[in-house]
């Protein structure tokens, strides 16, 4: 047996320890990873509520009731390959930014539909992309003619405090409803900043040019032929359901 008063023995009972808790930890984070993950969802889905239009922002309700909210929503997978609805991925459990990743840009990316009937009256599309220090996340909500602004939210990201972050400035953010992502040609023409006055221009944010730009560009990215554009098109056209 070790003398208590050694060295060694001083080491053993320290070490004994330091795995005693880090097995805690390592067990107290296995076990609340789950809970994590489903608050993490309930407050995801708030966003799309807002977004949809089903939950005005700072209203507070349960998180039963968000689901329940949420439930209303037809969330359908879009493969962008494809540009057309897959069952390759559950719905109401993939998780985009996971698979962002590994990936430049997802296969398969999430689109919620609220319906009044059979009828589109409005579809939410995720959006995210490089800010000026960190990833935005945010949504764009298109009018049931699939080609009108009714919302555009950023709910995440880490740009600039009192300049950046003026991206979620509610007065800034209103201006982007009624305005359009395409042209009547087809051609996507929605710009931010300049000094044009029509229904495809938005105002930027003095001070926040680099952030503002590449909102834009994510915008552009994500509305475009690469993006979302050619399911848009094909919903638009009828091709889908």
């Amino acid at each position: 047996m070790l003398d208590k008063e050694s060295p060694l023995w001083t080491l053993s009972f320290a070490a004994g320890v330091a795995l005693v808790c880090s097995l805690m930890v390592a067990t107290t984070v296995h076990w609340l990873r789950p809970i994590q993950a489903a608050y993490g969802a309930v407050e995801y889905n708030r966003v799309i509520l807002q977004a949809a239009g089903l939950l005005e922002p700072g209203t507070e309700i349960d998180d039963s009731e968000v689901v329940n909210r949420f439930l209303e929503l037809d969330t359908r997978i879009v493969d962008l390959q494809t540009a057309r609805y897959t069952n390759a991925v559950d719905p109401l459990t993939y998780d985009y930014r996971t698979a962002a990743n590994l990936e430049d840009q997802p296969r398969f990316m999430p689109v919620y539909i609220l319906k009044i009937g059979n009828q589109i009256d409005r579809i939410v599309l995720p959006v995210y992309g490089s800010g000026m220090w960190s990833t935005i996340y945010g949504s764009v909500t298109l009018m049931d003619d699939l080609r009108t602004i009714a919302n555009v939210l950023f709910y995440e990201h880490g740009e600039t405090p009192g300049i950046g972050d003026r991206i979620e400035n509610p007065a800034w953010l209103a201006q982007w409803r009624g305005k359009q992502i395409f042209a009547d040609s087809g051609a996507l023409c929605l710009e931010i900043g300049g000094n044009d006055d029509d229904v495809c221009h938005v105002d930027g944010i003095t001070g926040a040019t680099v952030t503002v730009s590449a909102i834009e560009t994510m915008l552009r990215e994500w509305l475009g032929p690469d993006g979302y554009g050619p399911y848009l098109q094909a919903l638009a056209s009828g091709e889908i359901q």
